[in-house]
């Protein structure tokens, strides 16, 4: 589930770096335009660029919030999947033990 998480908030930075460039596309243009000024051009592309990196820390935080309200339903801890590997490990030599075969019986005398 970490790794979900992961990969969506690495999504959303992907998504973001892809906005900049065409808010710096869009920009560039409304400046060739005459419709702003290199000035504005500016002031504008950093109040993207403000708006971004609050947006990527609200999100950040949002993330933090569920993994630690959550965390434990969300991911298995570690003595969890010891556990289970410990039971895996016992089954298994359990399995061994009945595929081997039987001890031909001694004759009674």
């Amino acid at each position: 589930m970490l790794n979900l998480v992961q990969n969506a908030f690495l999504l959303g930075l992907g998504a973001t770096s892809l906005t900049l460039k065409k808010a710096e596309e869009f920009i560039s243009s409304a400046i060739k335009d005459n419709n702003l000024t290199p000035d504005e051009g500016k002031q504008l592309l950093q109040t993207f660029i403000d708006e971004g990196k609050r947006s990527e820390e609200a999100i950040r935080a949002k993330v933090e919030e569920v993994i630690a309200s959550k965390g434990e339903s969300l991911l298995p801890c570690a003595k969890k999947v010891a556990d289970l590997e410990a039971r895996i490990a016992a089954l298994e030599a359990e399995i061994a033990a009945l595929k081997q075969p039987a001890a031909p019986e001694q004759p009674a005398n």
